[in-house]
């Protein structure tokens, strides 16, 4: 068998495994669409991530909102985005070890107000005004949480797309929600090895599992250097993609020409 053949039938392997879904329709009506990382969060005025304040803010400016899904101890939907409590309440237990009202309990980056709210709280106060990006974390409770999640949005009125790191998370929407418009998660090899080994982070980086979650859309760190998939998704197959986080207004210029998901904070807010 020739060298041509060879590289042939890889590139073919290789296309099988990383194109996004054929649905292009439902991932490009989200072009352009610009969503408060964390909601409108600036801790110079007391308004911590991921809380009411946060959101509250990002809706009255008319923005979308970017946030984060995990369970408690209790199986309560909560919106926070890391795996424990130590960054933003001093707590290094992990958040799913933690019921409900012990995590509400706790005042957030020293701002007493600050408290972590259920999802169920923060779909009330935005009610349909703004679309919402919601990432699922990775966590024990996957399955559960995935359809949780579901039973909580069915009679909510409002637009929303979901995301996640984990593709298994993902490829769980194509199969139980595949009219939702869901997005794949990357970022650059090293950001995966604290948690997976070399082999993993590999497979993860290059998005070798769209096979199995074909997203709508591809979000991924524009931040990161030397970091080849998104480019490959971006102009072998068109994908709707997604740019996280914008942080300055130079990339967002960048981002708002290339028609992308602006996923933005602090001075890479999208100009009026």
């Amino acid at each position: 068998m020739s060298i041509w053949i060879l590289l042939a039938i890889a590139l073919a392997a290789l296309a099988f495994l990383t194109h996004p879904s054929l649905n292009y329709v439902k991932g490009r009506r989200w072009q352009g669409e610009r969503f408060a990382h964390r909601g409108l969060h600036d801790l110079e005025k007391g308004i911590v991530e991921n809380t009411m304040a946060a959101f509250e803010a990002a809706r009255d400016a008319g923005f979308g909102m970017e946030l984060d899904v995990q369970f408690s101890r209790d199986r309560q939907i909560i919106v926070f985005h890391d795996d424990d409590l130590l960054r933003l309440a001093g707590d290094a237990r992990k958040v799913w070890d933690v019921p409900l009202k012990e995590l509400q309990a706790l005042p957030l980056a020293g701002v007493e107000d600050a408290r972590i709210p259920t999802f169920h709280q923060v779909l009330e106060a935005i009610d349909g005004k703004v679309p919402l990006l919601i990432e699922i974390k990775n966590g024990p409770y996957n399955g559960p949480l995935c359809r949780t999640l579901m039973e909580m949005l069915e009679d909510y009125e409002g637009e929303y797309i979901v995301e996640s790191f984990n593709p298994l998370i993902v490829f769980w929407f194509r199969v139980h929600a595949p009219k939702l418009v869901r997005g794949q998660l990357v970022d650059a090899m090293p950001s995966y090895r604290p948690e997976v080994n070399s082999v993993a982070a590999f497979f993860m980086a290059g998005m070798l599992a769209n096979f199995l979650s074909r997203p709508n859309f591809v979000a991924y760190n524009v931040n990161a250097p030397r970091f080849f998939s998104p480019h490959f998704q971006r102009f072998l197959f068109r994908t709707p993609m997604a740019a996280w986080t914008v942080k300055d207004g130079s990339t967002a210029e960048m981002i708002e020409k290339r028609r992308e998901i602006s996923i933005f904070e602090g001075a890479g807010r999208p100009k009026a």
